[in-house]
């Protein structure tokens, strides 16, 4: 499939330059779009203030999620590089297992919990990305959950027992920056076309106006319990601000990106020192989803 034909799948005109989705069968992405669409089109019919609090705070973690899988995706590609062999484990799985969150917070078809849904375990993410992965290929799906098990397991070896053979022990089953890269961005690219398709509804099916109801759950988004202390975090409290003030409907995640957003997250691992040769979380901030 082109690009533009997954675009049009969705219902909304967007600029998203799709990657990975234009790999999978058209006829199986045609029947996701169909029942994605129409589980939204359910949402879009008795959506309310309420609602659209839900969906913002469920698209901004994905959101957040997604850079945060960037950071970590250009991290290990740094680390390949220089020779950092002993991060690559972590960041290989997280850079897979941030966007199959963000692939859940996106779904129609799973119900949102509130607290209960941030801290899903490891364990339920990667069943649930795999069973929901089916309604768009059993082949997909099954790629997907084992390379995240995969991940996992390499991860928790130098985690936990760490053997003297470094990675040298997993031999040609060694997973790679670019193979976690690959399955981050097909996990981003399809909570970027659900985001696309509940916009499309709304706007389809509602005058498109509303507030952001049930203001107290919006904590969630700035508020980190620790067993120590109970942090806010400034930036996301002043953009939840912002999305407060703005956000009258469902956006996809292109849209929600803003150049700001986007400047001002990347800038946070930034090297102040300035060294030449030291990672620079500005090199690729479309690693996993193009924002333009």
């Amino acid at each position: 499939m082109e690009c533009e034909d997954v675009v049009s799948l969705s219902g909304l005109r967007t600029i998203c330059r799709y990657e990975e989705l234009t790999k999978i069968d058209e006829i199986s992405l045609r029947n996701y779009a169909t029942k994605t669409r129409s589980f939204f089109g359910s949402t879009a019919r008795d959506f309310d203030d309420d609602a659209n609090a839900e969906w913002l705070i469920r698209s901004y973690l994905s959101l957040k999620y997604v850079l945060a899988s960037t950071v970590l995706g250009t991290s290990a590609m740094h680390a390949e590089t220089e020779n950092l062999k002993v991060t690559l484990p972590y960041l290989n799985y997280y850079t897979m297992f941030n966007c199959a969150r963000a692939f859940i917070f996106s779904l129609p078809c799973v119900d949102w919990k509130g607290e209960k849904s941030i801290e899903m375990t490891h364990q339920n993410i990667i069943n649930t990305t795999g069973d929901k992965l089916r309604r768009v290929d059993d082949a997909v799906a099954s790629a997907v959950k084992s390379r995240l098990l995969t991940g996992q397991q390499q991860r928790e070896l130098f985690s936990y027992r760490f053997p003297a053979s470094g990675l040298n022990i997993f031999q040609d089953d060694l997973l790679l920056p670019v193979q976690a890269i690959e399955t981050a961005r097909l996990l981003a690219e399809l909570a970027q076309f659900n985001l696309a398709c509940l916009e499309a509804a709304v706007r389809k099916h509602t005058d498109q106006n509303f507030k952001v109801g049930g203001q107290d759950n919006l904590w969630d988004l700035m508020r980190y319990d620790t067993k120590t202390s109970e942090l806010i975090d400034d930036a996301d409290y002043h953009r939840v601000g912002y999305f407060i003030r703005k956000y009258r409907y469902p956006s996809e995640l292109i849209s929600l990106g803003t150049h700001g957003l986007l400047e001002d997250f990347f800038g946070a691992w930034v090297d102040e020192r300035e060294h030449p040769d030291c990672y620079n979380p500005d090199d690729d901030w479309n690693l996993l989803l193009d924002f333009g």
